[in-house]
């Protein structure tokens, strides 16, 4: 693929790069890291799903009159489709996992227009599948790894259709985009200390100058997930991060991230994603 030789330029080589099952086409899986770091593609002649494994870096995508500037956390998915030049630029140490995924083997939907978030939402399908894949394939668990890209291919073809007024939802009744990043601000400052307390939905809805009710039920309609849920995927995030040190035991990561107990910590954590906390830290302090 042009567009792995085209990253390998811009990044070096990879870590380590796998085939991924030839009944649906010639994909690639490959894991990345680096500094500071600026990738151009020109024509991407495969559709990238780029999973980040750190957090901290600041990410830039721009393709044609289109751009999106985020913080990415451990965990965050972004899609980029094929056939529009882009730029990804990154701010900071990242590592990362990339699929390339040919485009004849979703369809029509790699050509459509992506009207879609460039930035999975928290805890989604989109993510779980992306994590459960790069387990899978680091574990050398043949089933799973297949299963698994059946349902990453499935789910970035949902996300390439997805309606393009998804992400609007305070034009019909919700909360101004303002209230709702005073909210996720303030549960990612909670996030930010070890044994810090989660912000409650009573302090959430008081940022935003609504009832506690309205507050639950614009949050949703905006966000596609309840604060509650989404405090929970910022703790699994932070819980992510933590995982990426081989010295911290799952009970020190338990604690670091605030979970009650180390067992409500892993049925938590696989509930999420789809795997146990052992077995994503596995995967991700593997070398080569």
């Amino acid at each position: 693929m042009k567009v792995l030789q085209q990253t390998i330029a811009s990044f070096g080589a990879p870590l380590w790069i796998e085939s991924l099952e030839q009944a649906y086409g010639s994909a690639l899986i490959a894991r990345w890291r680096h500094l500071n770091g600026r990738l151009h593609i020109s024509t991407a002649d495969a559709v990238r799903v780029c999973l980040s494994l750190s957090t901290g870096q600041q990410v830039r995508i721009a393709e044609r009159d289109r751009s999106l500037s985020t913080s990415v956390l451990a965990g965050d998915v972004i899609v980029l489709r094929p056939g529009i030049p882009s730029e990804t630029t990154l701010e900071g140490d990242a590592e990362v996992v990339q699929i390339f995924i040919p485009p004849d083997s979703l369809g029509r939907a790699a050509s459509e227009t992506l009207a879609a978030r460039l930035v999975a939402p928290p805890g989604d399908a989109l993510k779980r599948a992306a994590i459960q894949l790069f387990v899978a394939v680091r574990h050398d668990d043949w089933r799973s790894r297949a299963v698994a890209e059946v349902r990453l291919r499935d789910r970035v073809r949902d996300l390439l259709t997805a309606p393009a007024d998804d992400e609007i939802g305070y034009m019909h009744g919700g909360l101004p985009p303002m209230a709702i990043s005073r909210a996720e601000r303030l549960i990612a400052e909670a996030m930010d200390g070890p044994n810090s307390s989660s912000p409650t939905v009573t302090q959430l809805a008081a940022t935003a100058h609504v009832s506690t009710n309205h507050f639950i039920r614009s949050f949703r309609h905006v966000l596609g997930t309840t604060p509650h849920q989404l405090v929970m995927a910022r703790r699994c995030q932070r819980a992510m991060e933590l995982l990426r040190h081989r010295g911290l035991t799952i009970a020190d990561v338990s604690d670091e991230a605030g979970y009650s107990s180390p067992a409500y910590f892993v049925a938590s954590f696989r509930q999420q994603l789809g795997v146990t906390p052992g077995a994503y830290q596995r995967a991700v302090t593997t070398k080569g």
